[in-house]
């Protein structure tokens, strides 16, 4: 099967936001769809080399820029909701569900989130996941309930007046790997897709996240990993995690991944858990991205079986 190409398209989210999204087509049989949730600081164009092995399988990919983020940022501004807050990112994973069920009804569909993308992901399945075949988490926050207390200072920053501040949160996370050749370093073992997200204008520094866009996916991580969120998913919903040994997101050793794999399997849920030796936040990015789609694809067509 090939790849009929991506094409960029607008949705009109109910506030009125204009949101940009990409979808790739398979030739012949569509056989599911999948929706990708992009992280912070980065955009949906980044995800064409893993639309290109799922339309090779027969899926539909579609990928949004989330608001504050890529070409929707255009409407919001860089690093700003746009609207009524982080609930509306959750209201706009629902709004392009929709349209892919509208395009291509009656297949299965995945919910497939990276990074901050996890987040939304993970309240969106709780929120509207009656539907969902399976839900899939790359370099996912996991469990912190330490971001408690960081939800609470973004909070009174920004009730102080700074929410429209941008801030420098991503550079924290190379502090592993200093000295480093870059700030950016925690993303990937391979240097050539750290020069890439370095150079692309609209991720990294040149599109940061705000003070009050932290606090609120801070706080909506909080929320959604905890025994209250899960309880609202389906019962029989599959879960795939795909973290990082040294991801410093997903804690260390990928403990709170972990941690979120426990939660998922006490409320009963069937949870398939990797962690790759020395890798990083982007595992899709990685040396080993090969053995890491290889899983993905092998648990989607597990999904579709």
């Amino acid at each position: 099967m090939t790849v009929t190409g991506e094409d960029e398209r607008l949705l009109q989210a109910a506030d009125g936001v204009r949101l940009v999204y990409r979808r790739w087509l398979p030739e012949g049989e569509v056989r599911a769809t999948v929706q990708v949730v992009h992280g912070a600081s980065e955009h949906s164009g980044r995800y064409g080399r893993l639309a290109g092995a799922l339309t090779a399988r027969g899926l539909v990919v579609y990928a949004m820029d989330l608001r504050g983020h890529g070409r929707t940022a255009e409407a919001t501004g860089a690093g700003r909701f746009g609207g009524a807050g982080v609930d509306t990112l959750v209201d706009d994973v629902r709004a392009l569900s929709a349209v892919a069920a509208d395009e291509h009804p009656g297949v299965p569909h995945v919910l497939l989130g990276h990074s901050m993308g996890s987040i939304v992901a993970l309240a969106a399945a709780e929120r509207d996941g009656g539907d969902l075949a399976g839900l899939a988490l790359s370099g996912p926050v996991g469990v912190a309930p330490h971001l408690t207390e960081a939800v609470a200072a973004l909070e009174a920053s920004t009730a102080a007046g700074a929410g429209d501040h941008p801030l420098d949160a991503l550079r924290a996370f190379n502090q592993p790997f200093e000295p480093a050749r870059t700030p950016y370093d925690w993303l990937s073992r391979d240097p050539a897709e750290v020069d890439a997200y370095v150079a692309d204008p609209m991720c990294g520094d040149q599109m940061p996240l705000t003070t009050a866009y932290a606090a609120g996916v801070f706080g909506l991580s909080v929320r959604a990993a905890s025994e209250e969120g899960v309880a609202a998913l389906p019962g029989d919903l599959p879960v795939l995690l795909l973290a990082g040994q040294r991801d410093p997101v997903g804690g260390v050793d990928a403990g709170q991944v972990t941690a979120l794999a426990d939660l998922l399997r006490a409320r009963g849920l069937p949870v398939e858990l990797h962690v790759y030796s020395d890798a990083r936040h982007e595992v899709l990015n990685e040396t080993n991205r090969d053995e890491v789609t290889a899983d993905l694809l092998a648990w989607l067509e597990a999904r579709l079986r």
